[in-house]
């Protein structure tokens, strides 16, 4: 039989076999990360919250500030068009003889100047809506045209007549002291098609008729345009909302720094499908087509320029056209490279402390309209003056 032996020491203890096992020494990591748009780069910045009370780290300090400022921001799309010489003027003669002359290419004839000369007789411009379509003599009808005619006679300078409807006896002697000045016979009638009219001053373009060809009644002799030149955009149906008549664009001409106002004065029609076109304004009948770069329809849109002489000579150049999309008044906004992703979605500023009482701290925002490098904010907290972190670029 074994003997049993006291064991001398420590008694042992048994631990009950159902007790958990003791947790780990290890501090619980809270992270939210905020990530810092920028163009071409994102950089990460990660903010910890202790479990064990202590205060989080310290944002990184920004590269630069930027306050949030108040003001209207406005959104532009711009579009490729073209500066020329468009919209033709149909002058159609209406007398018959030799040509001896005709004004030349790219001449600008205005009020009172010679189109071209029939049997070394001129054929003048006068400004009017109502084409020329009878003589002037003492006794006609009266009608809109002759009020068109003597309104031209003021402005070149013969009056003694009392502007009306009404071809009078001093209506006719006005005209003959300009007949008499122009070398031709005083008689004080103008025959149909002596004077022909158009909205404003013409370009001369190329001659139909060459100095000793014969002219008949109704066949053109010299094409004509409007003297001022135009930007003309192809927009698609998608961009003709940005440029409805009366709009206010700025267009950026080869060789100028600064843009020149314009505004549109015609946006095409397109009539019916495929290769239909139409063009309300009745300029080149371009109004629609397709667009070759993807089959889009087109429209065709007519710009004119508030200052001639910015264009300087170009008489056919490509140019830029800037046209507001979108405009918000009053609003706050800050620059775009401010803006941080935030993990939990949507995006913030970094509001810069004004000191160790009053850290930077990150403060959720909902953008609206970008423009020109910066975006519209708004938000709790978010105020006119307050400065936000900006990354350096």
């Amino acid at each position: 039989m074994t003997e049993s032996r006291p064991t001398t020491g420590t008694p042992a203890v048994n631990e009950p076999e159902d007790l958990p096992p003791r947790p780990r020494r290890a501090r619980r990591l809270l992270v939210s990360c905020v990530v810092v748009l920028t163009a071409g780069a994102a950089a990460v910045v990660v903010v910890r919250d202790r479990a064990d009370g202590a205060p989080p780290p310290k944002l990184p300090p920004s590269a630069a500030t930027a306050p949030v400022t108040r003001g209207d921001l406005t959104a532009k799309e711009t579009l490729d068009g073209t500066l020329e010489y468009a919209d033709d003027v149909y002058l159609p003669n209406r007398l018959t003889g030799t040509v001896t002359w005709t004004a030349r290419p790219g001449a600008t004839v205005s009020r009172g100047g010679v189109l071209y000369r029939l049997d070394e007789k001129p054929v003048l411009l006068l400004y009017g809506g109502i084409p020329a379509y009878r003589a002037f003599a003492p006794g006609m009808s009266d009608g809109g045209d002759v009020r068109q005619l003597e309104k031209n006679l003021v402005a070149l300078g013969y009056t003694g007549f009392t502007v009306d409807e009404t071809y009078t006896a001093y209506t006719a002697y006005a005209v003959k002291r300009w007949q008499r000045d122009l070398g031709l016979p005083r008689t004080g009638q103008l025959e149909l098609g002596r004077v022909l009219f158009a909205p404003q001053a013409v370009r001369a373009g190329e001659a139909d008729r060459k100095p000793g060809d014969e002219a008949q009644a109704g066949s053109p002799v010299l094409a004509t345009t409007r003297a001022e030149r135009t930007v003309t955009v192809k927009a698609t149906m998608s961009q003709q909302r940005l440029l409805p008549v009366g709009k206010k664009v700025a267009v950026t001409v080869p060789g100028r720094d600064e843009p020149v106002a314009g505004k549109v004065t015609s946006v095409g029609t397109v009539v019916g499908g495929g290769g239909d076109k139409g063009d309300e304004d009745g300029g080149d009948g371009g109004g629609g087509g397709q667009n070759p770069d993807g089959g889009d329809r087109t429209v065709t849109v007519r710009i004119a320029l508030a200052d001639q002489k910015a264009a300087g000579p170009l008489t056919y150049a490509p140019v830029r056209v800037e046209a507001e999309n979108a405009r918000h008044r009053d609003v706050l906004s800050v620059p775009v490279a401010a803006l941080l992703a935030l993990r939990e979605g949507g995006y913030g500023v970094q509001v810069v402390g004004d000191g160790p009482g009053d850290p930077d701290r990150i403060v959720p925002v909902t953008t609206g309209l970008f423009s020109a490098g910066r975006v519209e904010v708004s938000g709790a907290g978010i105020t006119e003056g307050l400065k936000v972190g900006t990354p350096a670029l």
